[in-house]
């Protein structure tokens, strides 16, 4: 799917119904840079505001989703629409996981650099092998307790 084919769908169905990017936020319940954002690309609707932003653009979610109008002679199916309505969300699901996955690589980046500089630090200020262990087994003590926890 193409962020900026679909905002411009988007963009198009309001401007069909005369709304403005605000007037269309109202309805929605969202703000206008939102609606901006999808315009531009640079965002994509959220799956539980799909249904609400087809019936106010008046179309189907295949359409929004492809970007483009149903011929008037074919008759969209509902399984087409649920059909692309779970790959939009399977899309969306991806798109999560793999931001969480960048930010437990952030974080496990950040915890090891962290438990190593704890040995070193430990180690130049006492000169001793044993405090360089001991400290760097603390700073693990707390990742241990930070995961728990949160």
């Amino acid at each position: 799917m193409k962020q900026t084919v679909i905002g411009n769908f988007i963009s198009q169905k309001r401007k069909e119904k005369n709304l403005t990017q605000e007037q269309l936020a109202e309805k929605l319940g969202i703000s206008n840079k939102t609606v901006s954002k999808w315009e531009t690309g640079k965002s994509m609707p959220d799956y539980s505001i799909i249904e609400l932003l087809c019936e106010v653009l008046s179309v189907s979610i295949s359409e929004l989703i492809t970007g483009k109008e149903k011929d008037a002679d074919i008759n969209s199916s509902s399984l087409e629409e649920k059909l692309a309505l779970l790959s939009y969300k399977v899309e969306q699901l991806e798109n999560q996981k793999d931001s969480q996955l960048d930010s437990r690589k952030t974080v496990t980046t950040g915890i090891s650099l962290g438990s190593v500089l704890a040995v070193v630090i430990s180690y130049t200020k006492w000169q001793s092998i044993g405090w360089a262990i001991f400290h760097g087994l603390m700073s693990w003590g707390y990742v241990i307790y930070y995961l728990i926890k949160y």
